[in-house]
C-alpha cells in the first residue's frame, strides 16, 4: 500500500473541538492517505483541492453567500477578498452592468483598491446594455450613460468582436480607470466622457456608432490624462474631442490655459466619423505608432484649434492622415494651434 501525503482544510486545533467556522485563516495540515477509507478525499478534500479546483468555480457573489450558508468559507472569503483575487462578473455577481457601481462602492469601503491592484469587472461575451442616466453640471439628463464613481477600476472584456457595451461611460475626478478588450457603442450619446482630474487607459477598445464624440473631454480645471493603445474611434459624430475649456484669452498675455489636458494615442485609428477624426481645443495630443491612421472622416482629419499642440511622433513621410473630406490637417495658427512631426530616432529607424 502506497502512502500519500497531502494537506487538509482543517487544522490541528479542530481535534480540540474548535469548529472550522471560527477559523480566521487557512492552516495547512499533513494527513496520510488511507485506501481503506472510502471516499476519503470527498469527505475531507485537501486544501489544494479547495484552493485550485473548487473555490475558483465560485464567483465573488457565490463565495460571499457561502459565508452565511456554511461559515467554513469565512477563511476563504477573507483570504480572497483581502488579496483582491475576486473579480466582479457581470451576469453572475450582478445581473447587468448597471449594478456594477453599487457593489464597487460597498466593497471599496472595506478595502483599498490601487493602480497596482485595481477592482476588476469581467464583462463576458455578448451585449451589455446600459440603461442608467447621468445628469451633467448643466442639469441635462443624458440617457444610457453609466457614471463611474470610484477610482482604480478595470473593465475587462473578451475582445472587440465579442464584448459590446450598448451605452456610454462618464466620470469626473476618478483615476486609473481602464477599459480593455471591448466595443463601446452609444446610439444615444457619447462613448466615453471624462472631466477634470481624471485618468483613463484604453487598450484594444473600439468606440463606434456614437451619437456624439466617441471620446470626449470637456472643460477641465485640473490635470486630465488619456492613454489609448490599439484602439478605434469610428462612425461617431467626432472620433475624439480633447478639450481644455478652461483656457481664457488675456489681452496682453494671449491664450492662457488654467488646466492641463493630455491625450496620447498609440497605433490607433480614427475613421468614418461624420465630422472630425481628432479635434483638439487648447489641449496637447500625441500620436505614436506606425499603425496610426486618420482617414475618411466627414470634414477634417486632425484639427488643432485654439492653442492645441498635436505632436506626431512619426517621420514626416508617414501616411498619418489622408482621404478626409475637407482637410487632412487643420491648424488654428492665429491662436497658436500646430500639428508637427517629432519623430524619435527609434521611430525613424523602424520606418526605414
Amino acid at each position: 500500500m502506497d502512502n500519500k501525503s497531502s494537506t487538509s482544510s482543517r487544522s490541528p486545533g479542530d481535534v480540540e473541538n474548535e469548529p472550522v467556522a471560527k477559523k480566521t485563516r487557512l492552516v495547512h495540515k499533513t494527513i496520510i492517505y488511507d485506501e481503506s477509507i472510502a471516499n476519503q478525499w470527498l469527505d475531507e478534500p485537501p486544501l489544494e483541492v479547495w484552493d485550485h479546483h473548487i473555490i475558483p468555480l465560485l464567483s465573488l457573489r457565490d463565495l460571499a453567500l457561502s459565508r452565511t450558508v456554511c461559515t467554513f468559507f469565512e477563511a476563504y472569503w477573507q483570504e480572497k477578498f483581502s488579496n483582491n483575487v475576486l473579480p466582479l462578473r457581470v451576469g453572475n455577481d450582478v445581473a447587468t452592468i448597471d449594478g456594477v457601481m453599487g457593489v464597487i462602492e460597498i466593497l471599496s469601503s472595506r478595502r483599498e483598491y490601487t493602480k497596482a491592484s485595481p477592482f476588476v469587472v469581467l464583462l463576458g461575451k455578448g451585449n451589455h446594455e446600459i440603461v442608467s442616466s447621468w445628469t451633467n453640471q448643466y442639469e441635462n439628463v443624458l440617457t444610457t450613460m453609466l457614471e463611474i464613481t470610484c477610482s482604480n477600476i478595470t473593465f475587462l472584456g473578451n475582445g472587440k468582436d465579442t464584448t459590446k457595451i450598448l451605452g456610454g461611460f462618464c466620470f469626473d475626478g476618478q483615476e486609473n480607470i481602464t477599459f480593455n478588450n471591448m466595443t463601446v457603442t452609444n446610439a444615444n450619446g457619447m462613448g466615453i466622457r471624462l472631466g477634470s482630474d481624471a485618468e483613463v487607459l484604453l487598450i484594444d477598445v473600439a468606440v463606434t456608432g456614437c451619437h456624439g464624440s466617441g471620446l470626449f473631454i470637456p472643460s477641465t480645471t485640473a490635470e486630465t490624462t488619456v492613454t489609448a493603445r490599439h484602439c478605434e474611434f469610428a462612425n461617431c459624430d467626432e472620433g475624439v474631442f480633447v478639450q481644455n475649456g478652461s483656457s481664457e484669452y488675456r489681452v496682453y498675455g494671449g491664450w492662457k490655459d488654467t488646466g492641463s489636458v493630455s491625450a496620447s494615442f498609440f497605433d490607433c485609428q480614427f475613421y468614418n466619423n461624420t465630422s472630425e477624426g481628432i479635434r483638439g481645443w487648447h489641449a496637447e495630443i500625441h500620436l505614436h505608432g506606425q499603425s496610426t491612421a486618420v482617414n475618411h472622416n466627414g470634414s477634417v482629419g486632425i484639427g488643432a484649434y485654439g492653442a492645441t499642440k498635436v505632436l506626431i511622433h512619426l517621420p514626416p513621410n508617414h501616411k498619418t492622415s489622408w482621404g478626409n473630406k475637407e482637410e487632412d490637417r487643420k491648424e488654428d495658427t492665429a491662436r497658436g494651434g500646430s500639428i508637427r512631426n517629432v519623430p524619435s530616432v527609434l521611430e525613424v529607424t523602424e520606418n526605414e
